[in-house]
């Protein structure tokens, strides 16, 4: 694997079409094998969830099945990696096997959004008959980098859909995809795992053993914990608890100073930082409502305030959206974070 993680990777995993251990989510993969087994396969499936539990692995594990590579396992997905089918899919390289994500943009940069020229490459696709006489397969991850203009052009398909080919859509946020995309698609749902189970997957991703507190923090997100480990994250969360209560001394520079503080890819940490400081706001917030008290943001945010900080959330997380894939100054994002919790009230502490 490269330095560079592809568009969709997550930073410090391999990429789910090379990944063939899969712990956990026997129910859903179950169900997808069955309908193979019947031959009634479903022409479009929407594979749900928080990022970083497995939906991408488990297209390409139906993807390898699906294109006949040799089983070999208990798990009905369970493939052969030398197979030469899986060996093609890995590295996109299987005539049948057409992958939608975000790509490149005119400055070489990774692109906001699925774009409809990329899109539109898809009905084409499907126009072809399977090269190895069996199945077509396409992949979208994930449906919710579609722009407007893809996301019509994939509905095309899904009213239409063509013989002898299925569409995997990865899906992190099925609420926010078009009604009329999910109502053409068999829903298949992953719910995150216990931290036994997300260990156990961390290990077998990395092979090495899991850091508990990167598991801790991936609450239940195999692909989350195996991030948060190879970048070190464990304590960067130490740091940020830090960080957050710095704020009324040093501002958002509290928070930037993070992107820096390790080596690696200033844009990842980035990533990292706002999806913990999510994580971290959004448990005390959740405290605070109950009446309760607890977590690192202890006696910081209580009931009253609680409201407020329910909105800081949201505009952090429309930050979060607003800086993945553009290549944002890590410094400017994370000083603009610092004012969202300054304004919201942190600094009373």
């Amino acid at each position: 694997m490269s330095d560079a993680p592809e568009p969709d990777q997550i930073a410090g995993a391999p990429h789910p079409r090379g990944v063939h251990p899969f712990i956990g989510h026997e129910e859903a993969e179950a169900q997808m094998a069955a309908a193979a087994a019947g031959r009634r396969v479903h022409h479009a499936w929407l594979i749900t969830g928080p990022k970083g539990l497995g939906k991408a692995t488990l297209a390409y594990r139906f993807a390898r099945a699906l294109l006949g590579a040799r089983p070999i396992g208990p798990r009905p997905f369970d493939v052969d990696p030398d197979d030469p089918v899986a060996r093609r899919v890995a590295g996109l390289a299987h005539g049948d096997v057409f992958v939608l994500r975000r790509s490149l943009g005119d400055r070489g940069r990774v692109r906001r959004e699925i774009a409809a020229e990329d899109a539109r490459a898809l009905p084409g696709f499907f126009s072809l008959a399977p090269a190895e006489g069996g199945w077509r397969v396409a992949v979208i991850d994930s449906v919710d980098d579609l722009n407007r203009h893809a996301a019509n052009a994939i509905l095309k398909i899904l009213e239409e859909p063509p013989q002898r080919c299925v569409l995997l859509l990865v899906c992190h946020s099925p609420g926010a995809a078009l009604a009329t995309i999910r109502s053409r698609c068999r829903r298949i749902a992953l719910r995150p795992l216990d931290d036994a189970a997300c260990g156990a997957a961390v290990r077998a991703a990395l092979g090495e053993d899991a850091d508990p507190r990167a598991v801790a923090l991936a609450k239940g997100r195999p692909g989350r914990a195996v991030a948060l480990q190879a970048l070190g994250a464990p304590a960067l969360a130490e740091n940020l608890e830090g960080a957050l209560r710095r704020l009324p001394r040093d501002g958002g520079e509290a928070l930037a100073a993070l992107a820096f503080e390790r080596s690696g890819d200033a844009h990842d940490r980035l990533d990292l930082v706002l999806d913990l400081a999510l994580d971290m706001l959004a448990d005390a917030i959740s405290a605070a409502a109950r009446g309760q008290q607890g977590g690192p943001l202890a006696g910081l945010i209580d009931a009253a305030s609680a409201p407020r900080w329910a909105k800081a959330w949201a505009d952090l997380g429309e930050l979060r959206d607003q800086a993945e894939g553009l290549g944002q100054d890590p410094t400017h994002a994370l000083l603009r974070a610092g004012s969202i919790l300054s304004q919201a009230g942190l600094a009373r502490a």
